[in-house]
C-alpha cells in the first residue's frame, strides 16, 4: 500500500477507485495465473464436441466477415487510410478475416483475447502488424491502480514481457475479456457455463460409439450357475473357465462385424440382460438436451443447430437473433477496445465502426426502421433532413435535387403573369433547381421544360398550354367589345 500512497503524492489530483488498491495489493507485481486450463477446455469443447465447434466457428467467422468503416469526428468517412490497410492485412500471411476470427474464437473459448501491436520503437509511430496471442500462454502482471503493469507470454520455457502504463493501461497489448464475477484480472469462458452440457454430449457420443463396438446393444452378464455336488454342496465355475469364456465372447461376438451372431453356450450357463435399450434410455432426447445447453451458453440459437427444431419462419428470426444478441455485442466489444487502444495511435480525430449495412441478416431490422421513419415524415413529426440523419444517410448535399411536384410547378408557371416570378423562384430554390444566373424568360422556359419532362408531355405543347393560360383576359376583352 506504500507504493499506492507514493504514486498518489507524485500525481496531484489523481482520481482512482478506493477498491483498486486493495485488489492490486494482493498480487502486486506478480503474474496472476489463468484460473482454468484453456487447453483442456478447448480440447473437450472445440476439438471433440461438434456442437461447440460449430457454434464457436459460425459466431467467430460471422463476426470476422463484417467490414470496418473509418470516420472523422465530424462524420466524414475516410475510405483509404493506413489503419484500414492494417486491419485488412494485419500480419504477413494472415488476412484480416483470419486474424479477427482467431480474436473472436479466443474470446468465446477462454473469455480472454489478446492482441499484440508490432511496429517501430518510436513512441509516436503507429503499429505495422497485429498478432493474436493464445490466452493460455499469457499472464497478467497486476499494477497498483487495478490495471495491468505488464503482460508475460511463455512458450516452452521462454518468456516475453511487455511493459504497460500502470496508470493508463496503454501499451503494446490489448486485453479484452468477458465479465467474470470471481476474478479481477481474467474473463470467464462461456464454455465453463456449458461444461456440463459438453460433458453430457461427449458422453452420449462415446456411449453411442460403444454400442456400435459391442453388438449395438447394452452390456449384459454371462452367468455360470453353481453345480450341486453329491454331498449337497455347490461348486462355482473355476476361474480359468470364466476367463476362457470371456476371451471367447470377445473374439466371437465383440465389434460391429460380429453384430447379430447367435451365441451358443454349453453347460449350465445363461445370459442375463442388465442394461437398458437405447429407446428405454431416451438416448436421442438426452443428446439433444445437452446440445441445447451448449447453444444457449454460447449464445447460438438452438433452432439453427438442434435437429427437428427449424422451420422457415423461425430460422429467419433465429438468424436475426444470433446477430442482435450475440454477434453485434461481440463486435461492439472489440470495436470499443480498438477505438481506445489502436485508433488513437493513428490520429485523435478518427473513429472506427462496423459496417452494419453490409450484414444481410439485419435487413429485416433496416426495413422496419425505414418504414417507421417514413411514417414519421408523412405524419409531419420529423422533416426529410431528420429522416436522413436517422437512417444514417448524412446531410443532403447543397446542390441536391429533391422530389418535384409537376402539378405545383405547372401552376406556378401559369401564375407568373399575375403573381410574378417570385413564387416560382422560391419553389425552384426549395427543390434545388434554382439558378441565380437565369433571366425571367429563361427561368420560365426551364420550368416549362421541367414540367413537360415530369408529365411526359411535349415541351412545345407545354409552352402552348402556358401561353393559352395567360390569354383569358384578352379573350374576355375581345368578347366585351
Amino acid at each position: 500500500m506504500n507504493v499506492l500512497r507514493h504514486l498518489s503524492r507524485l500525481i496531484p489530483g489523481t482520481k482512482a477507485s478506493a477498491a483498486s488498491g486493495m485488489i492490486a495489493a494482493r498480487s502486486l507485481g506478480q503474474p496472476v495465473w489463468t484460473p482454468r486450463r484453456f487447453d483442456k477446455i478447448a480440447e473437450e469443447s472445440y476439438k471433440r464436441n461438434a456442437i461447440a465447434f460449430a457454434c464457436v466457428k459460425r459466431i467467430a467467422s460471422g463476426c470476422a466477415s463484417v467490414r470496418w468503416l473509418l470516420h472523422r469526428r465530424g462524420g466524414e468517412e475516410v475510405e483509404q487510410h493506413p489503419l484500414l490497410d492494417l486491419l485488412e492485412n494485419p500480419s504477413p500471411c494472415v488476412g484480416g478475416r483470419q486474424f479477427l476470427e482467431a480474436v473472436y474464437a479466443y474470446l468465446l473459448l477462454a473469455g480472454n483475447t489478446y492482441i499484440e501491436a508490432v511496429g517501430p520503437k518510436r513512441a509516436s509511430a503507429p503499429p505495422r502488424e497485429l498478432w493474436p496471442l493464445r490466452p493460455d500462454r499469457m499472464k497478467v502482471v497486476p499494477g497498483p491502480a487495478s490495471l495491468p503493469k505488464a503482460f508475460e507470454y511463455e512458450v516452452g520455457g521462454l518468456k516475453t514481457r511487455w511493459e504497460m502504463d500502470p496508470l493508463k493501461g496503454t501499451g503494446p497489448i490489448l486485453h479484452l475479456r468477458d465479465f467474470n464475477p470471481l476474478d479481477d484480472w481474467y474473463g470467464m469462458s462461456r464454455i465453463e457455463a456449458a461444461a456440463y452440457g459438453v460433458d453430457r454430449h461427449n458422453a452420449a457420443g462415446a456411449h453411442n460409439k460403444a454400442l456400435l463396438d459391442n453388438q449395438c446393444r447394452p452390456s449384459g452378464a454371462l452367468v455360470f450357475k453353481p453345480i450341486k455336488n453329491p454331498d449337497g454342496s455347490y461348486q462355482s465355475a473355476p476361474e480359468e473357465v470364466i476367463e476362457k469364456a470371456k476371451k471367447r465372447l470377445d473374439e466371437t461376438h465383440g465389434g460391429s462385424s460380429n453384430a447379430g451372431r447367435p451365441m451358443v453356450l454349453g453347460g449350465d450357463v445363461a445370459w442375463e440382460e442388465m442394461g437398458l435399450s437405447p429407446k428405454d434410455m431416451d438416448f436421442a432426447a438426452g443428446k439433444d438436451d445437452a446440445a441445447w445447453d451448449i447453444c444457449v451458453a454460447l449464445g447460438f440459437p438452438p433452432v439453427l443447430m438442434v435437429k427437428g427444431q427449424a422451420t422457415y419462419n423461425n430460422v429467419k428470426e433465429a438468424k436475426l437473433e444470433l446477430w442482435e444478441e450475440t454477434n453485434l455485442p461481440l463486435i461492439a466489444h472489440l470495436c470499443a477496445g480498438l477505438n481506445s487502444w489502436l485508433v488513437p495511435q493513428f490520429g485523435d480525430d478518427l473513429v472506427l465502426s462496423p459496417d452494419l449495412d453490409g450484414i444481410s441478416a439485419l435487413e429485416p431490422r433496416r426495413e422496419s426502421k425505414r418504414k417507421s421513419t417514413l411514417e414519421l415524415v408523412e405524419a409531419g413529426i420529423i422533416d426529410a433532413d431528420e429522416a436522413r440523419e436517422s437512417l444514417q444517410f448524412g446531410k443532403r448535399p447543397a446542390n441536391a435535387v429533391e422530389k418535384v411536384d409537376a402539378a405545383v410547378l405547372n401552376a406556378l408557371v401559369n401564375a407568373v403573369a399575375d403573381a410574378g416570378t417570385l413564387p416560382l423562384v422560391r419553389y425552384l430554390r426549395s427543390v434545388g433547381l434554382y439558378d441565380a444566373s437565369m433571366t425571367d424568360e429563361q427561368l420560365i422556359a426551364f420550368a416549362e421544360a421541367e414540367t413537360a419532362r415530369l408529365t411526359g408531355a411535349n415541351p412545345d405543347e407545354a409552352g402552348e398550354t402556358t401561353d393559352e393560360s395567360t390569354d383569358p383576359d384578352e379573350e374576355d376583352e375581345a368578347d366585351a367589345d
